[in-house]
């Protein structure tokens, strides 16, 4: 499955889709998408539903962008994670400190508060 980065403004946050696999390969596409919203100061909502697959180096970007956004006080939430996907960030302990949510409102409405 291709990979595919979606940026869309919500309500007060900007939605990040992404679509297929999180991996070496397209790791630097998504960080450098997370890394501009950040840097624009605007809280962030990561829609992963459509994900199929994300390996380490995709957690890392993941993790990376969670404590940019961190340091710059913003909102930082997932949303909507496969369990694949989310069985990942629940080994790992990620899901311990970045938030993730089930459905989009619970996400805006968190990074927006």
């Amino acid at each position: 499955m291709d990979f595919d980065v979606n940026l869309m403004r919500h309500d007060r946050c900007t939605l990040v889709r992404i679509q297929g696999e999180i991996d070496v390969v397209t790791r630097p596409s998504l960080e450098k998408t997370l890394t501009d919203v950040i840097d624009i100061g605007q809280p962030l909502v990561v829609d992963m539903r459509h994900v199929t697959f994300c390996d380490s180096s995709g957690l890392n970007a993941v993790v990376g962008a969670n404590r940019r956004a961190s340091e710059r006080e913003l909102g930082f939430a997932l949303v909507a994670l496969p369990p694949r996907v989310r069985r990942v960030f629940k080994i790992t302990g990620v899901d311990q400190y970045i938030p993730i949510y089930e459905t989009l409102r619970e996400a805006t409405d968190a990074v927006s508060a």
